[in-house]
């Protein structure tokens, strides 16, 4: 894979106190890949501070980036669509804007795909992975959601509730999503899972944020994901076609 055009897509909403710290992460991605083929998406999500601005300031003059503003809040459902529109490459990573996920990792992540990967899953809560510094809150919640998920699933997959992700692009395009807010990742990745995505696990480490505030709710979180859980529930009782996860 190598050779095969990839895009690193980013979401942001009001992270101008992260983008000095999320520049020096990617120039480091970009001076080691050389960026033959690799393209950059950030999409600021209805931003209301400096964002935007701060995002033209440092990368509108790089040929392989490309800023979209959404401009209302549209939540990580509508980042994912509009990636899902706008990709044109072989292969797309959804990256975190505060590198809790280091975007370094991705290049151990391309070593992993060949002709039959399909999603190479940047997965903290494998048995190899690592969790450094993160709240006690929001590992109740995805502890609890990757366990339930894996249940439901019946896969032997660890993390089912990272953004950190890389898919061929070709398994997401006709994916239809119906969740709203951060389970919107969850939701792409089981619904390609159970349309016979092939899924590579790759142990990374999940790290605290170093500025600016997250922007997960805990109650919404877990109504969310209480909600699709139900949805997925329901599907494997009944035995519904995954023709319905499709557009």
């Amino acid at each position: 894979m190598l050779n095969d055009s990839l895009t690193v897509a980013i979401p942001l909403y009001n992270e101008s106190a992260t983008i000095p710290y999320l520049k020096s992460r990617l120039d480091l991605m970009l001076e080691k890949s050389n960026h033959n083929n690799l393209k950059i998406l950030f999409v600021d999500d209805g931003s209301i501070d400096d964002t935007f601005q701060l995002l033209t300031n440092n990368f509108s003059s790089m040929d392989n980036c490309k800023i979209v503003k959404h401009e209302i809040n549209q939540n990580l459902n509508g980042f994912l669509k509009t990636v899902i529109e706008l990709c044109d490459t072989e292969f797309v990573v959804f990256l975190d804007s505060d590198c809790t996920f280091d975007p370094l990792c991705i290049f151990e992540m391309v070593k992993l795909f060949d002709p039959n990967t399909d999603i190479v899953n940047g997965s903290p809560y494998h048995p190899k992975g690592t969790i450094e510094g993160v709240n006690k809150g929001r590992l109740f919640i995805s502890n609890g959601a990757n366990l339930i998920y894996k249940v439901l699933i019946n896969k032997k997959i660890y993390t089912y509730t990272s953004i950190f992700k890389m898919y061929r692009t070709s398994k997401i395009k006709n994916i239809k999503l119906n969740t709203f807010g951060f389970v919107s990742v969850s939701e792409l990745f089981i619904k390609c899972v159970l349309n016979g995505a092939n899924v590579i696990e790759y142990p990374c480490t999940l790290s605290i944020r170093k500025y600016g505030d997250s922007k997960i709710r805990i109650a919404s979180s877990i109504k969310n994901h209480l909600q699709f859980m139900a949805y997925l529930f329901l599907l494997k009782v009944f035995k519904f076609s995954t023709n319905d996860f499709k557009k």
